[in-house]
């Protein structure tokens, strides 16, 4: 990662922007010219002043310049053959001007778009949504800046159909993360997350997005696993003109800031987030040969536990936090670009942007979970049998400070007029360091506990893209070719997670001390790394050709190939003492009881063969490498049935295969994906088909299909959209979701592992929607959808003593709903309220998944059985609203304030089993307050206020079996562990809530100065 950062440094240092070397003696008009019924950039546009003989031509863009022209007034002329001549007066002002207009074919009436309103990407975004071949949705970096949102995962919530699950999450229309997919600039991305197939969006800074756009339906030339929707997220391209922008930040929690904070010293590099610093794996564990020993009779495989001990005193003895006051937020960014003319048709235009922001964050939260005793097999839950036991309940104080920063570094070659190169560059950087701690009872082990954990969690995201798009004239048709090959790297490390924890038998709190666990679970330190490579190659072509009555028509077709491969690998170890331990002087260790801290006890005179040792608990399955190859092809045709009918649509093929091995650690034999054999695993395949019980220490999923699509829109005038479409889709498993590897929760959480007999999963696409456009930044929308799903997957517990979590295909599901969307002025109220405008958007959804009856899943080689065999789709909200109302103190909006508000309705959070309850996360409503000022053209000022509401999260276990508790019930067991345990003290619930915390207003300055 480092020596990426260093090449991007050295690449902006080559591109110094030496402005006056550059700059012309005399000014330039420049512009854009887009199809007045399209909205589609027009290329091959000639920009001609007669009186000076000087001229430009568009690019593919539509992007044009005129230079050599000296100050004063003149007269543009567009010429197209077959297009109407669109004339316009522009005054040149300080060696600048600007002109875009909108051309149409020559029966059209002359359209002339005014120059703000073309440079107002609000309006751009809407007139690209009316125009494009699918229902869309999104959100443009003029709207971002009306929003106090820092990152891609807040942003896009505001957004018609969306809902967001833990801030990075996206669920669209419903569907939870699994079944969307996240485009960079048009390819696909790699996850940070080991057990998530999306990328989060929290990675993507808000100042780097230029627009995100949802694409609702689907359509041939977009991947075929679509099922929510996909998320489109395109970064800021060159300007038109020399620039440089600096922007300082600052921000106050009221939860948070200058309020005691626990945090902990993990290197002098935290705050850029690039090094593990001293959490770095002991080098008696690196410098193990590649055949580790393996001692016969341990119990388990593992390093040797005597050359392990003979390494303990380089494990790191820091378990606990120190103490400081919370600063401020702070943040920075920095941008600057230009465009150089080289002369004739050559051009090239450059974009370096940096953000950078380090916040802190406290939450005090009640978790406590409850699972069903008494459930027997064949008989209904909720019996009388049936009853719910407390399993945990914690007090929890969260310390976060996170470190979030990235960078874009974006060229653009114009080699000739219709072909331009690019390569595009973006990375991320995204950093928590956590404090947690944590007390209660634990009534699964009947203990009272208190805990601490000090955690890192680094996730980094690196893409680099070179593509290019080209005219070519051929048989009198201006045919299009785009292509682009990119390699994303996605890492996410973990480095020296340590746990500590001091119990007593509940029985005894109060009357005998809390011992210092060790083993298992107990005193433990943990490594993981996840490092998930995509490699992408595609190119389009489209060929212009006239249908029956003469309209024009598009036929695209394309290719596209993926390769992508993951390796995950985690380490753990635990302390030990050995029995009638003594210290390295043969003293006796001192007594492990509370409140003496863990560097007392784990003092390296303490550690040693006699004494505490390190344990290596590392499991088999604690590593596993998956590779995908999927190649795509398409054939998609956008053509007018009519006048005022168009079709889009086509089919598409895609040929995937996906492989998950679980790789030995301790085995230097074990096979890896260099050799890996494809014949050899399909004929297991084959033999876990006739055999459902042949367990195998990988998974695969190896299949063709075919995917329709057919859209057709209704425009019976230039404001009004009608659209209708039908589609096949799929989704197919992750790579966490088939792999056999286990993740034990401490917390109670239980365990998680894949499912390697899961199958894809089809889903059936119907839309309906009617669009009005009142005016260029106007819109009302509304819109039905529904989707028949066959064997969705689904997360749910295994019915077995270790409370474990699955996944499975379930029977069938369906999602239907309604989507309403309405940005107006207020004018039409009163003159007056021509500065007031206000933005709507909601939408209503009913879904529902089934499952067969429990015996099934016996069958398939597991023992799961849900609690409900119908309920909504984990994570899918019944409805959300979202409102915006903004006033312009002024004719430009270069002084606005904007109120906003958003609310998600209540959702599945976990799926239980074998009587254990759903759990759901209540309804959520935040307020939210922009101010935004811009003073003489320079500088901009935004104020903002986040959750002003301070809105309470709360997650509640809803089931007719909840009356058993007996209703409320009240703990009193706690310990304060020194300084760094805070008690538990008297804590209540009531029958429901098992999980409430809030996060506090948080309030945000921000500054920007541009230099041109």
């Amino acid at each position: 990662m480092k020596k990426k950062i260093i090449q991007l440094v050295l690449l902006l240092a080559a591109l110094t922007f030496t402005h006056d070397i550059f700059a012309q003696n005399s000014g330039v008009i420049s512009g854009q010219v887009l199809d007045a019924q399209t909205a589609e950039p027009m290329f091959g546009v000639t920009a001609i002043i007669r009186s000076l003989n000087k001229y430009g031509r568009t690019d593919v863009d539509g992007n044009y310049d005129i230079a050599g022209v000296p100050d004063g007034e003149y007269q543009v002329e567009f010429i197209m053959q077959g297009m109407d001549t669109q004339k316009k007066k522009v005054t040149v002002t300080g060696g600048k001007a600007r002109a875009n207009v909108a051309m149409g074919v020559k029966k059209l009436e002359t359209v002339v778009v005014e120059d703000r309103a073309l440079n107002d990407s609000e309006s751009s975004l809407l007139k690209f949504q009316k125009k494009s071949a699918a229902v869309s949705d999104g959100i443009s970096a003029q709207a971002i800046n009306k929003t106090p949102d820092s990152s891609a995962g807040d942003v896009i919530r505001r957004v018609t159909g969306i809902t967001l699950v833990g801030g990075r999450f996206v669920f669209v229309r419903g569907l939870g993360e699994r079944y969307s997919n996240t485009l960079l600039n048009n390819v696909p991305l790699p996850s940070t997350e080991p057990n998530k197939r999306i990328v989060p969006l929290d990675l993507f800074p808000a100042s780097l997005i230029k627009n995100i756009i949802v694409s609702k339906t689907f359509i041939p030339e977009e991947p075929g696993e679509f099922a929510g929707g996909t998320v489109k997220i395109e970064t800021k391209e060159y300007p038109e003109e020399f620039f440089v922008k600096v922007g300082i930040q600052t921000g106050y929690n009221n939860n948070t800031t200058f309020q005691n904070f626990k945090t902990y010293s993990g290197g002098g590099q935290d705050w850029l987030g690039l090094s593990e610093g001293n959490r770095k794996r002991p080098d008696i564990v690196t410098a193990l040969p590649g055949a580790p020993f393996k001692e016969v009779g341990f119990g388990q495989y593992g390093y040797n536990s005597k050359l392990i001990t003979a390494g303990s005193l380089q494990f790191s003895n820091q378990w606990s936090p120190s103490q400081i006051n919370a600063p401020m937020n702070t943040g920075f960014n920095f941008s600057t670009g230009n465009k150089f003319d080289l002369g004739g048709e050559k051009k090239f235009g450059t974009l370096f942007a940096i953000t950078y922001n380090n916040d802190f964050q406290f939450r005090d939260e009640a978790d406590s979970l409850n699972r069903a005793g008494g459930v027997i097999p064949g008989v209904p839950i909720g019996g009388a049998n049936t009853k719910l036991i407390p399993f945990y309940n914690y007090n929890q104080k969260w310390y976060v400070e996170s470190v979030n920063w990235g960078a874009i570094l974006n060229n653009t070659l114009q080699i000739a007029a219709g072909h331009r190169i690019h390569f595009k560059n973006f990375l991320s950087v995204n950093n928590d360091k956590e404090v947690l701690i944590y007390n209660g009872n634990s009534n699964a082990s009947g203990q009272t506990i208190g805990a601490q954990k000090l955690n890192y969690i680094m996730r980094n995201l690196f893409t680099t893209q070179l593509g290019g798009d080209h005219i070519f004239h051929i048989l009198g048709k201006d045919t299009k070719l785009d292509w682009r090959v990119s390699q994303s790297e996605a890492r996410r490390d973990q480095p020296d997670m340590r746990d500590t924890i001091y119990a007593v038998n509940s029985t005894q709190y109060g009357s005998a001390p809390a011992i210092l666990q060790g083993g298992t679970l107990g005193s433990s330190q943990f490594w993981s790394n996840t490092v998930d490579v995509n490699r992408f190659a595609g190119a389009d072509y489209e060929i212009p050709f006239s249908q029956w009555d003469g309209l024009q028509s598009k036929l695209k077709v394309g290719y596209s190939y993926l390769d992508r491969t993951r390796s995950f690998n985690a380490e753990r170890y635990f302390f030990r003492e050995a029995t009638g331990g003594t210290n390295l002087a043969g003293g006796q260790l001192p007594p492990p009881y509370y409140p003496l801290p863990p560097e007392v006890v784990y003092n390296p005179v303490n550690r040693g063969s006699q004494g505490y040792f390190v344990d290596d608990a590392t499991q088999p399955t604690d590593k596993y490498d998956a590779k995908q190859k999927l190649s795509s092809y398409y054939t998609q045709v956008d053509m007018p049935l009519h006048r005022l009918v168009r079709f889009v649509g086509g089919l598409r093929y895609e040929n995937n295969f996906q492989a998950v091995k679980t790789t030995n650690p301790f085995d230097p034999n074990a096979e890896f994906f260099d050799r890996f054999n494809y014949k050899s695993y399909l004929n297991a395949y084959e033999l876990s088909i006739v055999d459902p019980t042949f367990r195998k220490p990988y998974a695969i999923n190896a299949n063709q299909n075919v995917l329709p699509a057919a859209n057709f829109i209704f425009s019976p005038n230039d404001k009004t959209n009608v659209r209708a479409s039908y589609s096949e889709t799929l989704a197919r498993p992750d790579f966490r979701e088939m792999a056999p590897f286990q993740f034990f929760n401490i917390l109670g959480g239980g365990i998680e592992v894949g499912n390697q007999y899961l199958t894809r999963t089809y889903i059936h696409n119907y839309d309906l929607r009617y669009e009005f456009y009142p005016k260029s930044d106007e819109v009302i929308a509304i819109g039905v959808f529904d989707k028949q799903m066959a064997s969705p997957i689904e997360k749910v517990m295994e019915v077995d003593s270790q409370f474990r979590y699955t996944y499975t295909n379930a029977q069938s599901a369906y999602v239907r709903g309604v989507e309403f969307e309405a940005r107006k002025s207020l004018d039409m109220l009163h003159e007056k309220m021509q500065r007031w405008s206000v933005g709507i958007n909601t939408f209503f959804i009913k879904s529902e998944v089934s499952f067969n009856d429990w015996i099934y899943y016996q069958v398939s080689g597991t023992t799961q059985r849900p609690t409900n065999l119908s309920r909504p789709l984990q994570g899918q909200s019944p409805y959300v609203y979202n409102v915006n109302l903004r006033y312009r103190f002024d004719e430009k909006g270069d002084h606005s304030i904007t109120l906003l508000y958003n609310e998600f309705g209540p959702r599945i959070n976990a799926v239980g089993g074998l009587g254990m309850p759903d759990t759901y996360e209540r309804p959520v409503g935040m307020f939210d307050i922009t101010y935004v000022a811009k003073f003489f053209e320079k500088l901009d000022i935004k104020l903002s206020g986040k959750n002003l509401n301070d809105a309470r999260i709360k997650i509640v276990q809803e089931n007719p079996i909840m009356d058993s508790l007996g209703g409320t019930h009240t703990t009193t067991n706690g310990f304060n562990i020194g300084s760094n345990f805070v008690s538990l003290g008297s804590h209540g619930y009531k029958g429901q809530t098992i999980n409430s915390y809030r996060l506090g207003p948080t309030f945000t300055f921000s500054a920007t100065y541009t230099f041109n």
